[in-house]
């Protein structure tokens, strides 16, 4: 679809492959890169704001597909995201699937 060969926000993704933790089980670990391009969206504060809280920055990122998964490092615009929420595939048809996920700054 050519409308996403014209969003704005260069991404980079990396894959989560489990790795030797050295005491004989797995953990996620930074795999390889991707660079992708999407839309992306701020994302209003929740109601811990009103109580005194601060809010991380939070993003909403909408693209053709993504190789990312919940926890995933993500850089944007030099600074470190995580993916906060599980990435969501809609499909409505071969042409028009897209994924979108909730990213979170790190730090």
């Amino acid at each position: 679809m050519a409308i996403w060969d014209k969003a704005p926000v260069d991404l980079v993704v990396y894959e989560k492959p489990l790795v030797d933790d050295g005491y004989g089980g797995q953990v996620p670990g930074v795999g390889k890169a991707h660079r992708i391009r999407a839309f992306v969206q701020p994302i209003d504060a929740d109601d811990n704001s009103s109580q005194g809280w601060s809010e991380p920055a939070r993003y909403k990122v909408i693209t053709r597909d993504a190789p990312a998964e919940r926890w995933s490092h993500v850089e944007m615009d030099g600074a470190s995201w995580t993916v906060s929420e599980i990435p969501r595939l809609h499909r409505g048809s071969a042409r028009t699937q897209f994924v979108t996920a909730v990213i979170e700054r790190r730090g």
